[in-house]
């Protein structure tokens, strides 16, 4: 199994006959308050940006995701974040996927965490205004927490997405991501996010989102598990 996942690592390119679509730039840039349940109360103000942009049967999206924090009891502010960077080669129902990730999170003593990866993803249903989608991936990660020390990681990477639009205003937007460690399976990260979200017109809608993390091996003195609630507004372009 670790040579097959190994072998998904290796660059490589595959020619899809599907038509291809328009060349289209999209994205959103959100504000938000964040308030997290973990050892301790900390309360957040998010800023997302995300910008997508489609060529032919490729796309490419950049996001940077960052907070400002304030724990209980303490004047200190930290701050936490994500940058992404994905690249698809898309057909109809099948893309090909290449990212690259940054993560920085002192609450969970997470000093950096870089990680690339290669999978795929497949749409199984996209009409009635629902969409289901599922992916599979192989991914390298470098973590260096808060002492400097650094470990080196090879992970399975599988996410169950889905979208619900109950009209055209309101839908309902879930991501599910199960990340086991190849080598050892007893330690592995489990996300589960759920947005309720309402379009108030052509460029703003507003939305609560619910996050839920657990890591079976976190850091010392830190919790498996952090609940996150954010309430945000966002532009869209």
């Amino acid at each position: 199994m670790i040579r097959i996942f190994t072998f998904l690592l290796i660059p490589y390119s595959l020619y899809c006959t599907d038509p291809a679509p328009k060349n289209k730039l999209s994205g959103n840039f959100d504000l938000g308050m964040n308030y997290t349940k973990n050892i301790e109360s900390t309360f957040q103000l998010n800023n997302l940006f995300l910008l997508k942009y489609q060529k032919k049967k490729s796309s490419f999206s950049i996001k940077n995701n960052i907070a400002l924090i304030n724990k209980s009891g303490e004047d200190e502010i930290l701050n936490k974040g994500t940058q992404d960077f994905k690249y698809s080669l898309n057909s109809k129902k099948l893309s090909l996927n290449f990212t690259l990730n940054h993560t920085y999170d002192i609450s969970r003593s997470i000093k950096n965490r870089y990680s690339s990866g290669i999978g795929f993803s497949y749409n199984i249903k996209d009409e009635n205004n629902k969409k289901l989608d599922v992916g599979l991936s192989a991914i390298r990660e470098k973590e260096i927490n808060l002492f400097d020390e650094s470990k080196l990681q090879n992970r399975i990477s599988s996410n169950l997405d889905f979208t619900i639009k109950n009209n055209k205003k309101f839908s309902i937007v879930s991501s599910n991501l199960y990340q086991p460690n190849i080598e050892e399976t007893s330690d592995f990260r489990f996300k589960t996010s759920i947005s309720f979200r309402i379009i108030l017109n052509n460029y703003f809608l507003i939305s609560l989102n619910n996050t839920y993390n657990y890591d079976s091996r976190p850091e010392e003195s830190v919790n498996n598990s952090d609940f996150q609630m954010i309430n945000s507004v966002s532009y869209t372009f």
